[in-house]
């Protein structure tokens, strides 16, 4: 049977204690499931995409985006351009909706790599969506290209193209996505978050996550994008550290309180061999390949210093999604390529 712990130990039906930031929290089987619960309502958002223009309208209402125009580029493209999913676009409130209904947080990275590198309006474009993938959930890398081109971003002007892509995808099995992977290690006491839920098909397949398979999947739109931008260098880039890198335990702060669940191997094998299959794809489509768990090591949710979102943690001074990273870990991550492109 699966487990979560906090300090003072572990389990699913028994009472156990939390120490938190005000002192020692009893949880009970009831209050067992009310975190549950918190967990599975921030989970259901991650990789939720517009379904079609309707949502699209009622995101950019709410959002109060309405009429505001997507930039476009320069003639001859924009000298950046990004495709990437919700660890692109941002999950840090306040949000706006672009004409697509892909949402945009505040102080997502792409946002701040313009402001450090001064671009002007219209020479950096973010193409990237929340739910998008390479070709599985959500917009497709593909679609996010079209749009792209729809802006003039990619043309001879283009001098870098930046991706993050693979979170959403599905592998293995073929129906499965981190998202459910993530809400049936969560509740599925039977099978758990190992090989027995590999084998029901609950889980994603860490096993099918490869450099050769990862690159299969990216090479058409790659191949397109260097014909029609052919200054442009091209970088796959990895995601923030959001668990070790060792064992099989995750770990994301709800309030003042670590929850811990010590046997998620199966999710913890998976982000090694998604970030793996990514630095190895770019060696074998012959990009630029950015390590950004590396720059970003020690500093996941359950840490002294999180760059990464937890639950209502009071620690990361915005509101944004659990496992996605924070203004500060965006921040990072644009100081990052911004010193890249300004050695090149």
């Amino acid at each position: 049977m699966g487990a979560f712990c906090v300090p003072g130990g572990c389990g699913a039906a028994n009472i156990f204690s939390a120490v938190g930031g005000e002192g020692e929290l009893l949880m009970s089987r009831s209050g067992f499931t009310r975190v549950v619960a918190a967990l599975l309502a921030v989970v259901m958002m991650i990789g939720v995409t517009p379904a079609h223009a309707q949502d699209a309208r009622t995101l950019r209402a709410l959002t109060s985006s309405e009429g505001i125009a997507d930039t476009r580029a320069p003639e001859g493209g924009a000298r950046v351009v990004v495709f990437g999913d919700s660890h692109s676009s941002g999950t840090n409130a306040p949000f706006t909706a672009d004409e697509r209904g892909c949402l945009r947080g505040a102080g997502s990275w792409p946002a701040q790599l313009q402001a450090r590198l001064g671009l002007p309006t219209g020479e950096l474009i973010d193409a990237s969506c929340n739910g998008a993938s390479i070709n599985s959930a959500g917009l497709h890398f593909s679609d996010e290209v079209r749009h792209a081109e729809s802006l003039g971003a990619i043309g001879p002007r283009t001098e870098e193209i930046i991706i993050q892509f693979g979170k959403n995808d599905h592998w293995g099995n073929p129906d499965i996505s981190l998202r459910y992977s993530v809400i049936n290690c969560l509740t599925d006491l039977v099978n758990g978050c190992g090989d027995r839920a590999v084998a029901a098909g609950t889980m994603q397949d860490p096993a099918a996550v490869t450099p050769e398979y990862y690159a299969q999947r990216m090479e058409p739109v790659i191949d397109y994008l260097r014909y029609y931008a052919p200054n442009a260098t091209i970088t796959l880039m990895g995601y923030q550290e959001y668990m070790p890198r060792t064992g099989g335990e995750i770990c994301v702060r709800l309030g003042g309180v670590d929850i811990r669940k010590p046997d998620a191997w199966a999710l913890v094998s998976y982000m090694d061999r998604l970030e793996a299959a990514i630095g190895g794809a770019a060696e074998i489509l012959k990009v630029e390949y950015v390590d950004l768990r590396a720059a970003t090591a020690g500093h996941s949710s359950c840490t002294v210093d999180p760059w990464v979102n937890g639950v209502v943690d009071a620690r990361v001074p915005a509101l944004g999604m659990p496992w996605h990273p924070s203004v500060k870990g965006d921040g990072v991550t644009a100081g990052l390529l911004a010193d890249r492109i300004a050695r090149a």
